[in-house]
């Protein structure tokens, strides 16, 4: 999903200070408790034989459930550090059980979404660290009224299917519209990851406490998985 949790949090300066590193190992730290869960889930439900309505129940409840915990430190920022890993795990279930999903139609589908979500993330680092791309206030408005309305369209889109069994027209059915709608997505998703890098950048340079690193780390997560579900929506509908 969007990260909209580091640019509502009430940074705290007092202590020791955030650094780069400690985000770098607190990032690393999630996205290894979530890649295991997710590939215990993934094998579990492959060799326990679950039907693939407990596995959409599971990924979906989980991907609410971290939806909710994610809504819920973005209004109290200073509780990142207790629900971190509990965040990182939900996700793992939700990638776990969403990967399976696309594998089962189309098998190469999760290896290249991963391969094209960490390649993206390299690429756009680089651009930052480089300077070539420049996170200005206007940029950071346009990505992140850009952010509002996709999840809007998200919203509208899960309403629709949990209570009618539907899709918004055009944009998840597949055909030109889809992946048009799609590579934008994931084109916002790839500047969501460049407001994350200055984010921290200026946590470091405020002198914020180090326990918001855990902060910004779910940010990076949650941007992360948010990209890795496009693709593999993306690559769906190319094979399609």
């Amino acid at each position: 999903m969007a990260n909209p949790i580091v640019s509502r949090a009430e940074l705290a300066v007092g202590g020791a200070p955030m650094t780069v590193k400690g985000v770098i190992q607190k990032t690393s730290l999630l996205l290894g408790l979530s890649a295991i869960t997710g590939i215990g889930f993934f094998f579990y439900a492959l060799m326990a034989g679950l039907s693939q309505g407990f596995i959409t129940m599971a990924a979906f409840g989980s991907m609410f459930a971290a939806f909710g915990l994610a809504i819920f430190i973005t209004f109290k920022p200073q509780k990142a550090k207790t629900f971190a890993v509990p965040y990182a795990l939900l996700e793992g279930i939700f990638l776990g059980g969403i990967s399976l999903f696309f594998m089962r139609m189309y098998p190469s589908v999760p290896v290249t979404a991963m391969c094209a979500t960490f390649v993206t993330a390299a690429v756009m680092l680089g651009l930052y660290r480089s300077g070539l791309v420049k996170v200005t206030e206007k940029f950071r408005s346009i990505v992140t009224s850009a952010l509002i309305a996709i999840m809007l369209v998200y919203v509208v889109q899960w309403v629709l299917s949990l209570a009618f069994g539907s899709s918004l027209p055009f944009l998840f059915e597949g055909g030109a519209i889809a992946i048009g709608f799609s590579l934008f997505v994931i084109i916002i998703a790839s500047f969501t990851l460049l407001l994350d890098f200055d984010n921290i950048e200026r946590g470091v340079a405020m002198g914020v406490s180090e326990d918001y690193e855990w902060l910004f780390s779910i940010g990076l997560l949650a941007t992360l998985v948010w990209m890795y579900i496009e693709f593999m929506r993306l690559l769906s509908y190319l094979q399609d």
